[in-house]
């Protein structure tokens, strides 16, 4: 099975390679440039054929691609300049630099759109009502409901999950059709949006859905399904007041006391800041009762696909840029293929439309990344180019060889990086559940 999964992922990232490239082959085409090699993967050839001017290989290394172009390389020497890359202006060798992530951008678009358009599966809480926090104000307009109401309607809509409450709810008078113990009973009231989703809060567990690949709850080997008792000692009974105790934890660890079937165990877990907010996390989320099945027409899936899409885009430049501003937190957000297969595994287990999902993802990872302005990679190229295009001349050959050289160098290293911290998660891992079992065992005998 796991070679399966592993040939999986290695099609699906060929997929996205295979774009990626094939964005950088058709604008150099239609720009007249020749293009020598097309090759999926990197290193000696495992087989391919050569096409009228050009030689299409798949190759030994699955870690990316590249187009190889006549006069692409700085130092290379060109006898006829005709459809060579060098002899561009400035700005048609930013176009077909470019033309990768745009082709990567395109293709998490397309598939955003159809994931909408096959329609989306959500978990989602019950219909229970958890807890009402207090009001701020003297005026508690939400006194008509207990913890345990199920809400079964609201303003004539029937609620299929907790979620269809913010849908259906309006400012001003709502009519809310509950149930409590046997009985169905109906209120008018009036009721201010923000205050329904800030104060009502559904019932939930502290039963763990998602182990999040490469954050600390995975470190320590905790698993879906696990169930957090206690938090420091004190014990929990609902996912709000855990996640209290975590995030505004001032101590750099938390100690959980896990329940897995029939045993316990304690783990001291290390809290990570989450870069994008700032909250302390260990990378959880919890178990939904419910799985809702959401249909899309072909409209509101292009509208959705396109709003997905630039959100996405959106969090990883925000993310990155505030990486920058915390260097320290580099270490804990960066993976590499060994942390992409393990996600890639929980996200098969969720179906097509997850698969789907993850591989947009992961192609607008891959636009986000080249476009750094890093000599070597696409972004680099583009750097070049624009300075070329101030200058009025290019960069001298030997500067842009010894910036290539250090590309070249940051890469390696942020992949050695990448690797060391991927092999270092699982060994973690694997102690700890080891761990685990023999504290599991211990207290059984």
């Amino acid at each position: 099975m796991d070679i399966m999964q592993i040939a999986g992922a290695l099609a699906a990232l060929g997929i996205l390679v295979m774009v990626h490239e094939g964005g950088h082959f058709l604008a150099a085409r239609w720009l007249g440039v020749l293009v020598e090699k097309f090759s999926i993967g990197f290193g000696p050839r495992l087989f391919g054929f050569k096409g009228r001017t050009t030689e299409y290989r798949l190759s030994l290394i699955p870690l990316g691609g590249y187009v190889k172009m006549k006069g692409e390389n700085p130092d290379e020497e060109v006898s006829d300049p005709e459809g060579s890359f060098s002899a561009l202006s400035w700005w048609k060798r930013v176009i077909i630099a470019f033309s990768g992530p745009l082709a990567n951008l395109i293709l998490a678009l397309l598939i955003l759109i159809t994931t909408f358009y096959m329609g989306k599966d959500y978990e989602d809480y019950g219909r229970l009502v958890g807890a009402i926090k207090s009001p701020t104000t003297e005026i508690d307009n939400l006194t008509f409901l207990q913890p345990g109401d199920e809400l079964l309607e609201i303003n004539g809509q029937e609620l299929r999950s907790w979620t269809d409450s913010y849908l259906y709810l309006q400012d001003g008078e709502n009519e809310i059709l509950i149930k409590r113990e046997d009985k169905e009973l109906i209120f008018q009231e009036e009721i201010s949006y923000s205050e329904w989703m800030q104060r009502v809060l559904p019932q939930t567990t502290t039963i763990i859905g998602d182990v999040s690949p490469g954050l600390p709850a995975y470190n320590a080997g905790l698993m879906e399904g696990d169930e957090i008792v206690s938090v420091d000692g004190q014990t929990v009974t609902d996912w709000y007041e855990m996640r209290d105790l975590i995030v505004n934890n001032q101590n750099t660890s938390v100690e959980l006391r896990i329940k897995r079937e029939d045993g316990e165990f304690t783990r001291n877990i290390k809290l990570q800041e989450n870069v994008l907010d700032g909250n302390r996390v260990i990378g959880i989320t919890q178990k939904l009762p419910l799985k809702v099945h959401e249909s899309y027409n072909i409209w509101e899936s292009v509208k959705y696909g396109t709003i997905s899409t630039v959100d996405y885009v959106l969090i990883n430049y925000i993310g990155l840029y505030k990486l920058l501003l915390k260097p320290a937190e580099l270490k804990n957000n960066i993976g590499g293929p060994v942390l992409m297969y393990t996600m890639s595994k929980q996200t098969a287990k969720r179906g097509w439309n997850s698969i789907l999902t993850f591989m947009a993802l992961i192609s607008i990872v891959l636009m986000v990344m080249n476009l750094l302005p890093i000599p070597i990679l696409d972004g680099g190229m583009i750097f070049f180019c624009i300075i070329e295009g101030i200058r009025k001349k290019a960069l001298s050959l030997k500067i842009q060889m010894t910036l290539q050289k250090i590309g070249f160098s940051l890469l390696l290293l942020l992949m050695f990086f990448a690797f060391s911290n991927d092999f270092m998660r699982i060994f973690q891992r694997n102690v700890s559940i080891s761990n685990q079992k023999a504290e599991m065992l211990e207290q059984g005998n």
